[in-house]
Order: C-alpha cells, then sequence, then structure tokens
C-alpha cells in the first residue's frame, strides 16, 4: 500500500456532508483512515446536532464543504 494523503478535514470541522438523498450539516467527531488494501478512502463519523446522532463512516467524497 502507497502512502495514505493527507485528510481534508479535521476534528472539529464544521462540514456539509450528503448522505442518502440529504444535505446535512454536522461537526466531525473521528477521522478514520485506510487500514487495509480493500479500503482506499478515508472516513468521518459527523454529529449532527439537529438528529441527536452521528453518522458513522461517511466518506471524504460525500463531504461536501467546510464552513
Amino acid at each position: 500500500m502507497g502512502q495514505i494523503p493527507l485528510s481534508k478535514y479535521a476534528l472539529k470541522d464544521i462540514v456539509q456532508f450528503r448522505v442518502a438523498n440529504d444535505i446535512l450539516t454536522g461537526v466531525i467527531e473521528l477521522a478514520d483512515f485506510p487500514r487495509s488494501s480493500r479500503i482506499n478512502y478515508r472516513s468521518y463519523d459527523i454529529f449532527v446536532e439537529e438528529r441527536g446522532c452521528s453518522f458513522k463512516h461517511v466518506p471524504e467524497s460525500d463531504v461536501l464543504k467546510k464552513f
């Protein structure tokens, strides 16, 4: 496995992201990095206050922007 690129987002960043057909805003609680050759993308756990829950393993490609 080659070098892992730097994360675009960091803990406590407020971000907008896509999940199913919804666009939500939340705070990054945890940043995961690829641990095997089968998983070649970064993902994040993002807490959405309005929903009172965290969305787990959101792929970096589904994070639309940082506020």
